[in-house]
């Protein structure tokens, strides 16, 4: 699935955004999401990093959130002011690159 549409999110609008499950294609993506979402947090909480959270809208609507992971459970996943979602509302998570890389 192309993540070049979509729409900008604010952290803060996430609570009165109507979002949905996320189909992804299959266990592999699933472990994809979930070892992505860890590094993330990792990189959250240790370097203070931002990462693009891509995430299911209603109908075709795909928005993307650029803020810091705090925490990551099975079922949630946690930013900055205790603003939470649940992981499977997670279409994918993309670190940003330097362009000294």
């Amino acid at each position: 699935m192309p993540y070049d549409r979509y729409i900008p999110l604010e952290r803060s609008d996430l609570a009165k955004t109507q979002l949905r499950n996320a189909v992804l294609d299959g266990p592999e993506a699933v472990e994809m999401r979930w070892k992505s979402l860890h590094q993330a947090t990792f990189a959250g909480n240790v370097r203070e990093e931002k990462v693009y959270v891509y995430l299911q809208g209603e109908k075709d609507a795909v928005y993307r959130v650029d803020t810091t992971l705090w925490a990551c459970t099975s079922e949630w996943v946690v930013f900055k002011d205790s603003v939470r979602i649940p992981v499977n509302q997670v279409l994918r998570v993309e670190f940003y690159h330097s362009s000294d890389e």
